[in-house]
């Protein structure tokens, strides 16, 4: 659906939702672990409902009392399974190596923009250690066990396909070794995977370019925090955000530094709130490298400064929901922002006031939320087509929206 929105200032305070991230990861350590865990979820998005439903199919009986979420898994999983991952990469590249370590025939089926997304990495390395792979549409058919856990991948194509190896590793009885063979992407991604799996009793031990998984899990109580990058989009329009984690091992906290040359101070002494007081520096430098999925809305906020950007490391960019490094750019061109791109990098100065636009969103959330930020500092309104992407991580996004202020329509 297309959607309006006005150029009206937002204000008022709210709470951040689930850090989808986080969630992921949890709802698998509670799948695979031996007795019942209990995993508090205040938000759903589509892409956590998709985890929570591939863990359904494993066999996994999952209750929901209130924003708790109880996981029993099955004595013993059987297959053959059919999963639906809908578009979410996280639950895809999580629940590929599951499926390998648990021994089951899987088909599963990727919807959208997912469907062209690269799993390259475990094409090659998983018939290494008798799982066989293949693509046939939009579906992916495994079938075999993995056996000998030594894997040797490389870290700069995607954080997911570590993570998703060091979840496999809880429910199997042998350490995992994986060892990369070029420096990591999305860091981290990877320590916010550790962080989880240790709450659920696995140790990793890391080492230069490696990491150890140790143990199995075992049932907890757990509860997933708030979400640094959907908050970021809130932070930027000078609203207050309530419940983030001070100390987050989420990579899109780091944003803060970034604004911070903008010329953005936190205003709030128990939470956050953003006000710039003062010029930024004249030129700034945004690396997508472990925050990438900020890149949209950060690109915003310097192109509404007295500023000269240049975004570096975005090879990454073009393999997320949208080709990020183009979609950014687009909706930056549209609001009247002169963008230089070059293969690694793109570079632009601020404008006083973003024009009036229409935005192609490519179905891609970040841009679909950040782009409605941006209406907040136009001089006229914006309208987003596929608008409804939001939903993918933010459900309530133009709920919420609009409780701070915000005008918006479905036209």
């Amino acid at each position: 659906m297309n959607r309006i929105i006005e150029n009206k200032k937002l204000s008022g305070e709210i709470f951040a939702i689930t850090s989808k991230s986080y969630a992921h990861r949890a709802i698998f350590c509670g799948a695979l672990a031996r007795g019942q865990s209990v995993i508090e979820i205040n938000d759903l998005s589509k892409d956590i409902e998709a985890s929570l439903n591939a863990v359904k199919a494993l066999g996994v009986r999952v209750k929901k009392i209130g924003n708790k979420f109880y996981f029993d898994p099955p004595e013993k999983f059987s297959g053959p399974v059919t999963i639906d991952v809908l578009e979410s990469g996280s639950t895809l590249r999580f629940l590929l190596p599951v499926l390998a370590a648990l021994g089951l025939e899987a088909k599963v089926i990727r919807r959208g923009s997912l469907v062209g997304r690269t799993n390259s990495v475990y094409f090659h390395e998983f018939p290494k250690h008798g799982v066989d792979l293949k693509e046939v549409g939009d579906s992916i058919y495994l079938k075999g066990k993995l056996r000998n856990f030594n894997f040797t991948l490389p870290g700069n194509i995607s954080s997911q396909f570590i993570s998703g190896l060091m979840l496999a590793s809880g429910f199997c009885q042998e350490d995992f070794n994986i060892r990369l063979t070029s420096e990591t992407e999305s860091k981290p991604y990877i320590d916010m995977t550790i962080d989880v799996m240790k709450n659920f009793g696995v140790e990793v031990i890391e080492g230069k370019n490696s990491f150890t998984c140790r143990g199995k899990f075992s049932p907890a109580n757990y509860v997933v925090e708030k979400d640094w990058s959907n908050a970021l989009f809130f932070l930027a329009s000078g609203v207050k955000v309530l419940g983030l984690n001070k100390n987050s091992l989420q990579g899109d906290r780091k944003a803060l530094d970034f604004l911070r040359d903008l010329g953005y101070v936190n205003i709030s002494k128990e939470d956050f709130q953003l006000k710039k007081i003062r010029d930024g520096k004249k030129n700034v430098l945004l690396d997508a490298k472990n925050m990438p999925d900020a890149v949209p809305i950060l690109s915003i906020m310097a192109a509404h400064s007295n500023t000269e950007t240049e975004v570096i490391n975005i090879k990454r960019l073009r393999l997320k929901e949208s080709d990020r490094v183009k979609s950014t750019v687009d909706m930056l061109e549209n609001l009247g922002v002169q963008v230089k791109l070059s293969e690694d990098s793109f570079s632009f100065r601020g404008v006083e006031k973003f024009k009036a636009a229409k935005i192609n969103s490519y179905n891609d959330h970040r841009i679909a939320m950040a782009a409605s930020i941006a209406a907040t500092f136009a001089e006229g309104p914006i309208i987003i087509n596929d608008s409804q992407c939001v939903e993918k991580s933010y459900k309530n996004f133009f709920e919420d929206f609009k409780s701070l202020g915000g005008k918006t329509n479905v036209i």
